[in-house]
């Protein structure tokens, strides 16, 4: 336990330079700069919104729809950008791999904590959205908490594991990203859990993140959790972090050679 929190606590200032440096570069030179945080959630807000809500109505338990999709789609923009950059993070510091002695696994953990940044700034744009539409705040919120720690745990193991599949093979980001695009729509993100039909509704929620967007909507509308659901998107999400964790330190001795 000690080796996998040492970055956290033993190396948090050089963790705090890589993120700090992963959120500048992001933005570099670009009009709006960091303005993107919140520019990037709002259009896709207002489009998919327009799609789902217009042309194709979907029900939303009588939750204004675009909170019913905000709510889904701020922790899954944070799931996509986290791992779209972390498949890539460990070619993109060849350098650093190659010349400096520090924990690697501190890149793809750069990463969470750099979109991490852009979900809480976005989050300002839902408390916003929330007060307009007049949605009473609970104290069920709090359970966010927890569930975004979840989300945490499965994203951090993933992101190790493409970051090293990545390194091997350099397909992997493109394939990232494609499976990031079916991944989205198996998960209720623009539609409510009860359009699954009945009979599949068993294999759909072994998907860890139905557990995880549902438990986020039971928090935010204070709503029964489903803590079936829920209970297995943890067990997902701790095993996927300790087989990445341990992929990633058994593979890191060939990183230098590799790059």
């Amino acid at each position: 336990m000690n080796q996998v929190l040492a970055p956290l606590f033993y190396h948090k200032y050089l963790l705090f330079q890589i993120t700090l440096r992963e959120i500048r570069a992001r933005y570099k030179q670009s009009v709006l700069g960091f303005a993107w945080i919140v520019f990037n959630p709002l259009v896709q807000l207002l489009v998919y919104s327009f799609v789902f809500s217009v042309i194709f109505t979907f029900p939303s338990g009588g939750i204004p729809y675009p909170i019913f999709l905000f709510i889904g789609l701020l922790p899954w923009i944070y799931l996509q950008s986290t791992l779209s950059i972390s498949a890539g993070v460990l070619v993109e510091n060849a350098n650093l791999l190659k010349k400096v002695r520090f924990p690697r696994e501190i890149l793809p953990y750069s990463v969470i904590l750099a979109k991490g940044v852009d979900l809480f700034a976005s989050l300002i744009l839902l408390i916003v959205f929330m007060i307009f539409y007049q949605i009473p705040f609970h104290l069920t919120i709090l359970w966010a908490l927890p569930i975004l720690l979840l989300q945490i745990l499965l994203m951090g193991g993933l992101a190790l594991i493409l970051s090293v599949a990545n390194l091997f093979y350099r397909d992997i980001q493109y394939l990232t990203n494609l499976g990031i695009f079916v991944w989205m729509y198996l998960t209720p993100v623009f539609y409510p859990l009860s359009l699954v039909p009945s009979q599949y509704v068993f294999f759909y929620k072994l998907n860890p993140m139905v557990g995880i967007i549902e438990g986020y909507r039971s928090a935010f509308f204070n709503t029964p959790f489903d803590t079936g659901s829920i209970g297995w998107s943890a067990l997902v999400s701790v095993s996927v972090f300790v087989i990445g964790y341990l992929f990633f330190k058994k593979s890191e001795k060939v990183f230098a050679d590799i790059v």
